[in-house]
């Protein structure tokens, strides 16, 4: 070896003689010995304290994580239907299309008739799961419940009032599934 590599040898195994744990430990313990019974009661008082603010924090996240997802189980279970209610609506337009023609033939119109009675019990059903028509005809256009597709001029009617409802709109509770497409007057 070199002298330079023996030196630096020698410096790092003297560094380490030095720096002997076995003489490190005895500091340490004397360091413990100190406290007293007074200071070891204190340390453990706040390592109480300390975990018991853990605690509590941990309950009130536990919580309110309960009461967050109960609030999402309601939810699901209110507007659970209002997907199959959207699918509905569009057969309900069908038969109140098919119910507006005038039938002039008597088989027809008892076909017609049972056709008017389904279309009752229909609605009776989404009504009952809460499915409920927009108020439209007559009313001021509200663009929150309204599509207003076209504009005519009514002498006798303030502007922006409903003359003509087009399409039917519906509500699910209290969210909109479709707007009522309308005619209101300038």
């Amino acid at each position: 070896m070199t002298k330079k590599k023996e030196k630096a040898v020698e410096d790092i195994l003297k560094d380490k003689v030095e720096k002997d744990p076995l003489k490190e430990e005895p500091e340490v313990i004397e360091k413990e010995k100190e406290k007293t019974p007074e200071d070891i009661i204190m340390e453990l008082e706040e390592k109480i304290k300390e975990l018991k603010n853990t605690m509590l924090k941990d309950r009130a996240d536990l919580v309110n994580t309960q009461k967050r997802l109960e609030k999402e189980r309601i939810m699901e279970r209110k507007y659970a239907a209002m997907s199959i209610s959207k699918l509905l609506i569009t057969p309900l337009d069908h038969f109140d299309l098919a119910l507006k023609h005038e039938i002039n033939n008597e088989e027809n119109k008892n076909i017609m008739q049972g056709f008017k009675i389904i279309n009752e019990q229909f609605v009776k059903a989404l009504e009952n799961e809460g499915v409920s028509e927009v108020d439209a005809l007559g009313e001021e256009y509200d663009p929150n419940f309204h599509q207003a597709i076209m504009t005519e001029k009514v002498e006798g009617t303030e502007p922006n009032i409903v003359v003509e409802v087009l399409q039917k709109g519906y509500i699910f509770k209290d969210r909109l599934i479709r707007p009522a497409i309308v005619k209101i007057s300038e």
